[in-house]
């Protein structure tokens, strides 16, 4: 549950100042002045569930913010689906601008959600995709982070981390998820394969991309991630730069070792 404003101890640094306020929106469809970016990437490396890797904090808002806060919003708040959007005075700006738990108050620690670190076993599922359907484990890895916010966001008891849609007669869950129709951000409610496991859910994904008709263009530029990642916008999903931010993830996480 979200703390009103008056309910928030703001967090301090060593010297005791209290967290800046931000004046204008960061993170997806955002204002993102670079003063309130700068605060927003401070704080999540504050915040974020740990271990992870740290967001820079440049000031200039990229892919890896947007899921940095999309992370946070799943794993801290429950927020399902996040919206990677942090609005001044709004309970995700509230919730970075916290103090801390200390060790004892803090919550188990999350299997997923941790920024910049791809669990053993998701690797190992992405590498059995390869061998079995010849996708690069860097796009499933890409798509695999990109989908559910570093596995931390996913319709719930789906695990479905790759947003696959049900079919007819399959089994499913129901869900709201955001997609861009005509050049704006809707918010949906939709139906979510719903898969016994984890990796039942990477072997319909490899064999999806492998052999369905729309990602045919894909599969023949097999051996690029980039040029498969571009194949997948407008494809996969609505999100016009879709491929723009598998190809930054792919980059940034260094994903292409995996191949």
């Amino acid at each position: 549950m979200c703390l009103a404003p008056s309910q928030v101890i703001l967090s301090t640094d060593e010297a005791g100042a209290v967290a800046p306020p931000i004046f204008t929106s960061v993170g997806l469809d955002a204002v993102n002045g670079p003063g309130d970016v700068f605060v927003i990437q401070s704080l999540l490396n504050r915040r974020l569930p740990k271990p992870h890797t740290e967001v820079p904090v440049t000031g200039a808002m990229d892919p890896g913010t947007v899921l940095a806060i999309k992370a946070f919003q799943a794993v801290v708040m429950g927020m399902n689906p996040p919206t990677g959007h942090v609005a001044p005075g709004s309970p995700t700006y509230y919730a970075l601008a916290a103090r801390p738990l200390v060790a004892k108050e803090q919550a188990p620690t999350p299997r997923f959600g941790h920024v910049g670190i791809v669990p053993p076993e998701i690797i190992e599922a992405a590498r059995a995709s390869l061998k079995r359907w010849g996708v690069p484990p860097s796009i499933t890895l890409a798509q695999w982070i990109v989908e559910s916010a570093w596995g931390a966001a996913m319709p719930p008891d789906s695990n479905n981390p790759f947003g696959i849609k049900a079919l007819e007669g399959q089994p499913a869950v129901e869900s709201e998820t955001r997609e861009v129709i005509d050049g704006k951000v809707v918010t949906m409610v939709a139906r979510f394969r719903r898969f016994a496991s984890m990796s039942e859910a990477f072997e319909l994904h490899g064999k999806l991309l492998s052999t369905g008709s729309p990602y045919r263009a894909a599969m023949e530029v097999v051996k690029d991630p980039d040029r498969f990642a571009d194949a997948l916008t407008g494809v996969y999903a609505t999100d016009p730069q879709y491929g723009t931010t598998l190809k930054w993830v792919m980059d940034n996480y260094r994903l292409k070792q995996y191949d």
